[in-house]
C-alpha cells in the first residue's frame, strides 16, 4: 500500500511540475534549514539513526524547543 501511495504522490507532483522531495531537501539544506528527528518517535517506531537521511539531527522535545525558541521559523510535523 505504501508503494502505491508513494507512486500516486510522485505522479501528482510531476503533473504539477513540483520538485521531487529530494530537491526540496537540497533547497532546504542550501538555505540553512536544520532538520530534526524526534528521539522518542524514532525509538517507538524502531528507526535506527543510520536509516535517517544525511544531515538530520536527533533531538528530544526539550532540545528541539530550546533550539526553536531562537529560530526565525520552526515547523513541527
Amino acid at each position: 500500500m505504501e508503494a502505491l501511495a508513494t507512486g500516486m504522490m510522485r505522479r501528482w507532483m510531476k503533473a504539477q511540475r513540483t520538485p521531487e522531495v529530494s530537491e526540496f531537501l537540497d533547497m532546504a539544506r542550501e538555505s540553512g534549514v536544520k532538520l530534526f528527528a524526534c528521539s522518542t518517535t524514532i525509538g517507538v517506531m524502531g528507526v535506527a539513526r543510520e536509516d535517517l537521511i544525511e544531515g538530520v539531527e536527533v533531538a528530544g522535545a526539550t532540545a528541539f524547543l530550546d533550539f526553536a525558541a531562537d529560530a526565525d521559523v520552526s515547523l513541527f510535523v
